[in-house]
């Protein structure tokens, strides 16, 4: 099964939580990345600095440890995607003016511990609106991105294929059945 195969169907699973617009978008980045063309696309949202940030951002939700971290699944590239694609330009404009924040604030000069300081107060201001804003998309995007990119399910979900193989198992006398409790 196939990224869009399986969100779509979780979409369907949660009453269409994923819009149309955000299914396309999923599939043009399948497209995309089957054809290895994910990264730095010419007709980018962003500006190489905003990706930066937005790639640095994403490393500190989900950093790289024994498990692939949301640079390796790709997420930068994602939101950049996602947000050209399926967010509008209401949304766009809160995202741009909270990435040109951190970048008045030189973002990607400061220590990684001055980075996430500084992050953890944007998440403080973003949960008095209630308007969307950077850190919320950002949030959102970068773990739609990780668990639907191929790095994230692997490392974070242990696929057993349903209905797996039969074992039969043998019921002792007086053992209570799996299904309704009853004595045997």
């Amino acid at each position: 099964m196939n990224r869009r195969d399986a969100l779509t169907r979780t979409a369907w699973l949660l009453g269409g939580t994923l819009s149309a617009p955000t299914l396309q978008a999923m599939n043009r980045w399948e497209q995309l990345a089957l054809s290895g063309r994910t990264h730095h696309r010419t007709n980018s949202f962003l500006t190489e600095t905003q990706r930066e940030i937005v790639a640095r951002t994403a490393d500190l939700i989900l950093p790289r440890t024994d498990t692939p971290g949301a640079i390796d699944a790709g997420v930068p590239d994602f939101i950049n995607l996602m947000l050209q694609d399926c967010y509008k330009k209401p949304a766009q404009d809160a995202f741009l003016t909270g990435l040109s924040d951190l970048e008045r604030k030189n973002f990607l000069t400061l220590t990684p511990d001055q980075q996430t300081a500084l992050l953890k107060q944007v998440e403080a201001e973003a949960q008095t609106s209630s308007a969307p804003t950077y850190w919320l998309i950002t949030k959102e995007l970068t773990l739609l991105g990780y668990f639907t990119s191929e790095p994230g399910i692997k490392a974070s979900f242990d696929y057993q294929p349903i209905p797996g193989k039969f074992v039969a198992i043998k019921i002792k006398p007086g053992q209570k059945d799996f299904m309704y409790g009853n004595q045997v």
